[in-house]
């Protein structure tokens, strides 16, 4: 912006807050003359005089007697008078001064004192000559801004900062190098302005008054990491605190959780200089011997990620682990810098699992022989199964599997040679002694929860049956369905159809009277066959005539439009879902069935959303059967002869013809344990296999709880849940300290019409942030005192008026995205302050 245009700025805001402009414009270097300034100023309404030696008097008959109304600019091409000597002071006093020189055009920029700008241009005068770093000075200093703020703004545009705020400055500062003769901001902050007054701001800043190297970026970042780690330590390491010592150290942690949210190559400049200094200090010297309780908030080095999962691991294989308190805390590592970068968090998933899986274990130490063997399966035992699963699921997948080996070694052979040989003798027992299940039969299913839909109400009705979904994997996945905006989930076992098989499960799964078999392998459902989608689909339009059946894979490759043009029409739809069993059934893939079924799980999910949102109101999700999968190598021992006699259908575990043998380890089915008429049914008992081709690793077709209690999920569409509602349960919120904890409540407890919600919370004086920000996940279940937590915040070392407000704030965390939730307003009273 060229003077006259300053000027003219002036002429305006002098109109606008008074009646009339006087304006004087000293220029002592003649920069203009009165007949350029005439001209410029033309259109503005206003009387342009000039001021000499002589015409003062002149000038005051003209101002206040013959145009006491007008506007005017006395431009006097001579310095200012000393006020003693100016005959027109009186005049000036009520009016205003123009001042054109470069210091006071910036000084009108800035909304800055000339008194306090020159002073800092005389003192750092390379920084002003380059209009550049003028210009970006403008945009970040405050108007009427400091000395300090002048400053602190210079050497943001020194360090490429966008913002006035010294923990951002020595971040980018830090980020380009700690050799600060390789440091080239650094030798711009040399060049432009004044290292030894950085480090004078950057000590009174961070509280560093006592630093043992001046100017030494390595000593600076080393106080910065130590205030960090000491704040969440309960211990102390000596030379270190003698070494480190600030009166600011909440500020100087602040600094690094900021940096651990950076941008990728931040976070990766970060995380080198933290494992260099990890190793510098010899941390894990002073850390080993440490009790989990007195690092486990600590989150400044992976060291101390390492020593916990060490410690979780040897307490998991010597019996000594308080299990709740590890879920907490692996549940917090999971979310911290380091714990939730791949390899520490594949360990902690993996952990995770093992001590939900060694709590489970109670569950077998309380089970009851006499009660019924199914119904204690699907009320407790199944979480033995899941936790397995979810634990080798997340075992195969590590990176540095050996590691865990031993802990891996010791709960597969507890779950292989205690808990699945305990529920092999208790399968066993009850085929012997003819026992009975309350569980609902699978071969009921349409007549009981499909039929009453269609005869009573007009909506839609789905069917998925996904292929070899066990009830522990169907529970996980209503967990997951749940959490849903749109909808409730409830789950209830099925007993499959003997032997578990696909062909029979699937047949057991439609509508139909009686079920048959031929020499053929085929099951005819009242005549049908029900082998393929077309034999299938007419098997459904004999019960309804609007029915059609579709393979999953069809239907994935849909889009909305195409799948409401399919759905057209029809009551009831049918949709094949194959994944377990497509991958467990083959020797080649077996081992992947754990995978196979967090595929299933989530594809199942996609599907309910998918045909939610095209307003499905009614979805069963159901399995053929489910399976038995041990992971290690299949000992001789559980192999048995094959069957022999007139096999009409087989595998490894069942036998389906008639004049049947029943080799020793496999049991004849009674006519009433099977839906199949005028055939004999042997099957494996307990975890034999029939020896024989084929894999066996992955099996199905005995009676093994995991093989025959299948899930029942009913989604049903409802209006929008919505997340839980949180509240500060504090009567007195009153801030005394610079570390103090907030105790939050979540008022709902997690149901399908409150769904979790996650938080993100810091505390703010207008929009500046003074403490640190937390993330807070709002998920519990129970009564309302079981659904309160307490959450530590750290404020700023900085000077708070006694009785000043703060503001908490709290946002809504969706994904990566937040939006503004609440406020809560607390009181700061810092009584330290007075004594």
């Amino acid at each position: 912006m060229d003077v006259i245009e300053l000027l003219r700025e002036r002429i305006r805001e002098e109109k606008e807050k008074k009646s009339r402009a006087i304006v004087f414009w000293y220029d002592s270097d003649q920069q203009e003359t009165i007949i350029s300034i005439q001209e410029a100023l033309k259109d503005e309404d206003i009387i342009v005089r000039e001021v000499t030696k002589n015409n003062f008097f002149k000038l005051k008959i003209d101002i206040e007697v013959e145009n006491p109304k007008k506007s005017f600019l006395l431009y006097a091409p001579f310095p200012r008078p000393k006020d003693e000597e100016n005959y027109l002071l009186d005049i000036l006093l009520y009016g205003s001064e123009f001042k054109a020189d470069q210091i006071a055009i910036w000084s009108e920029q800035l909304g800055i004192e000339d008194v306090i700008l020159r002073p800092i241009v005389q003192k750092y005068p390379a920084f002003f000559k380059s209009n550049e770093r003028v210009n970006k000075l403008k945009k970040i200093v405050p108007f009427k801004p400091r000395e300090e703020e002048l400053e602190i703004g210079m050497l943001a545009v020194l360090t490429n900062t966008l913002i006035g705020n010294l923990s951002t400055i020595t971040r980018n500062l830090l980020c380009a190098g700690l050799d600060k003769e390789q440091n080239e901001l650094y030798k711009r902050i040399s060049k432009f302005f004044s290292i030894e007054r950085m480090w004078e701001l950057f000590e009174q800043h961070f509280g560093l008054h006592h630093l043992k190297e001046k100017d030494n970026l390595n000593d600076l970042l080393g106080n910065l990491l130590f205030q960090h780690f000491s704040r969440d330590a309960l211990f102390e390491i000596e030379h270190l605190s003698n070494k480190y010592s600030s009166t600011r150290s909440n500020i100087c942690a602040l600094l690094i959780d900021d940096w651990m949210r950076g941008t990728n190559e931040e976070k990766e400049i970060l995380d080198s200089y933290i494992r260099t200094t990890e190793s510098t200090w010899q941390l894990q010297h002073y850390l080993q011997e440490k009790t989990a309780e007195e690092i486990e908030k600590v989150t400044t080095f992976p060291i101390i990620d390492a020593i916990l999962i060490e410690k979780v691991r040897n307490e998991l294989l010597y019996k000594t682990t308080d299990l709740t308190a590890w879920k907490e805390r692996i549940t917090f590592r999971q979310k911290t810098y380091w714990g939730s970068k791949e390899k520490f968090s594949g360990l902690y998933t993996c952990l995770y699992h093992a001590v939900k899986l060694t709590e489970y274990k109670t569950n077998l130490k309380q089970y009851d022989s006499h009660e019924d063997l199914y119904g204690q399966y699907v009320h407790s035992l199944h979480y033995i199964d899941q936790a397995y699963r979810q634990f080798m699921h997340a075992y195969s997948n590590l990176l540095q599997r050996d590691f865990i080996d031993s802990l891996e070694d010791k709960l597969t052979n507890w779950y292989e040679n205690i808990y699945l040989r305990k529920l092999a003798d208790e399968t066993n027992y009850y085929l012997e002694n003819e026992q009975k299940t309350r569980i609902p039969l699978q071969r009921r299913f349409f007549r009981t929860n499909v039929q009453p839909i269609l005869e009573k109400e007009p909506t839609k009705v789905f069917v998925i049956i996904s292929d070899a979904l066990r009830y522990e994997a169907g529970y996980e996945l209503c967990q997951q369905l749940n959490q849903l905006e749109y909808g409730e989930a409830s789950i209830s076992p099925l007993f499959a159809s003997l032997p578990s098989y696909t062909q029979l499960g699937m047949a057991s799964l439609l509508p139909f009277k009686q079920l048959a078999m031929d020499e053929s392998k085929t099951i005819y459902a009242d005549g049908i066959s029900s082998l393929g989608i077309a034999n299938r689909i007419k098997i459904l339009q004999n019960a309804h005539k609007d029915a059609i059946a579709y393979r999953w894979d069809e239907f994935d490759q849909w889009t909305q439009t195409e799948a409401d043009t399919h759905f057209k029409g029809k009551r009831l739809i049918y949709i094949y879902h194959d994944v377990i069993d497509a991958v467990g059934d083959s020797r080649k893939s077996e081992r992947d069935t754990y995978d196979a079924v967090g595929k299933a799980i989530k594809e199942l999910k996609m599907t309910v959303e998918r045909l939610s949102r095209l307003q499905a109101k009614r979805i069963f999700i159901t399995a053929d059967h489910g399976f038995l999968f041990q992971y290690p190598k299949i000992e001789a021992d559980v192999k048995i002869e094959p069957v022999k006699g007139t096999i009409y259908d087989s595998n490894r575990r069942f036998a389906i013809g008639k004049n049947l043998s029943v080799p020793y380890g496999a049991i004849k089915l009674q006519e009433k344990d099977t839906p199949l008429k005028d055939v004999e049914v042997v099957i494996a008992k307990g975890l034999n296999r029939f020896s024989g081709g084929g894999g066996s690793q992955f099996v199905h077709g005995g009676a093994m709880p995991q093989e025959v209690i299948v899930p029942l999920i009913e989604y049903r569409r409802t209006e929008k849940a919505e997340p839980v509602e949180v509240s500060v349960a504090m009567l007195d919120k009153v801030i005394t300290n610079y570390r103090f904890t907030v105790s939050f409540y979540q008022e709902q407890s997690i149901s399908s019409d409150a769904l979790p919600r996650q938080i993100k919370a810091a505390f703010y004086l207008g929009n500046e942030r003074i403490s640190n920000e937390v993330t807070i996940s709002f998920d519990m279940v129970g009564a309302n005192h079981e659904r309160t937590k307490q959450v530590m915040f750290t404020l700023m070392e900085k000077y708070y008026a006694m009785g000043e407000f703060c503001t908490l704030r709290l946002e809504t965390v969706n994904d990566k995205k937040t939006e503004p939730y609440k406020e809560e307003t607390f009181i700061i009273k810092m009584y330290e302050a007075l004594y």
